[in-house]
């Protein structure tokens, strides 16, 4: 029984010494594989230098040893910025992409926008203003311009005032009372006829209403003096 068991134990031992050569096999190829590597780069590398420097050579650069290695120098001591940079650009790619989607749609929106716009007409309006705009600054002078702007406070009270909805009314009704009138139609009147049109209270009031009129007017001006 003890046999046995010594032959099983061997067996295993066996079985493990197979494992750590074959182990130490696939170490050595792999080993002898990445010194292969390191070879061939070492060759790529020296051709590449040696073709980089004649490429310099014959364009009539001159290769500075000790500013190359400076150069080597510094991006050794400075490799952990330059992670933090690639790192950044990563994070301004991530956004990008991010944002590709939004920027998309607020350029549909956008242009739906404009389009509705369009369809609307407020770029023909803006157009027409345009042109108004011409008009008036080929009409009128620089200094008429300066005179407008310098009365600019008595313009707004003015518009303020007509405004007014009363005031609108009352210029609304003498408009169309004048619109309504027909110079071909007008009637001469004699003294005698005025006389008797005096008499009508209508006629009266508008009267009243003509030198409550000029009164204003008139108490006007003085108060603004």
């Amino acid at each position: 029984m003890s046999d046995k068991l010594l032959q099983e134990q061997i067996r295993e031992i066996n079985r493990k010494l197979d494992l750590i050569i074959d182990e130490a096999s696939i170490q050595r190829q792999n080993r002898e594989a990445v010194n292969d590597l390191v070879d061939d780069v070492a060759v790529i590398g020296k051709d590449a230098f040696k073709h980089m420097v004649t490429q310099l050579d014959d364009a009539g650069i001159e290769l500075d040893s000790e500013a190359l290695r400076c150069l080597i120098l510094r991006l050794i001591r400075n490799i952990r910025s330059m992670g933090m940079v690639l790192e950044l650009l990563e994070s301004f790619t991530d956004l990008a992409k991010d944002l590709t989607p939004i920027i998309k749609q607020i350029g549909l929106d956008g242009v739906q926008k404009f389009h509705e716009l369009e369809q609307k007409g407020y770029f023909e309006i803006l157009n027409q203003l345009g042109k108004t705009m011409d008009s008036v600054l080929s009409r009128y002078s620089k200094e008429d311009l300066q005179r407008l702007s310098d009365n600019l406070v008595p313009v707004t009270d003015t518009l303020m005032n007509i405004a007014d909805p009363n005031l609108l009314n009352k210029i609304n009704t003498a408009a169309t009372a004048l619109k309504n009138i027909n110079p071909e139609d007008i009637e001469e009147y004699s003294v005698w006829r005025l006389m008797r049109q005096m008499n009508k209270p209508e006629v009266r009031k508008s009267l009243g209403f003509i030198m409550a009129f000029l009164q204003n007017i008139i108490k006007t001006e003085r108060n603004t003096k």
